[in-house]
């Protein structure tokens, strides 16, 4: 899980996004504020640079509760076909990104866990 996740503005360009994301996806907020969708550096790299972030964003953030088990967080993300999992704050009326974690790191840990780390 990394904890805090990059945002940006649904009114920015593709262009200006790729240019300062160092990871692999972001959160995108809306002119409040709050959470309004997300998308990966992949889909950015594949979307015109002039192109607006809330042109391309997808609009349904895959969301799981930090209490999950990490087995059940994985065969969510299967189920949905997702690779990523947003851990959200809700501070009243505010969600906002706390913390990502992708499948691939997921079923690594589950791995290590069953099969010993060395």
């Amino acid at each position: 899980m990394t904890i805090g996740v990059p945002v940006c503005r649904e009114t920015e360009t593709c262009a200006a996004v790729a240019a300062r994301l160092e990871g692999e996806v972001v959160v995108v907020l809306d002119s409040d504020g709050m959470a309004c969708g997300w998308l990966t550096a992949a889909a950015l790299t594949t979307a015109s640079p002039g192109q607006l972030i809330g042109e391309v964003m997808e609009a349904d953030i895959p969301t799981v509760s930090p209490t999950l088990p990490a087995e059940a967080a994985a065969q969510l993300m299967r189920e949905r076909g997702v690779e990523f999992l947003f851990l959200m704050h809700d501070w009243p009326g505010v969600p906002r990104p706390s913390a990502v974690i992708t499948r691939r790191a997921i079923e690594t840990r589950l791995t290590e866990a069953t099969h010993g780390a060395g």
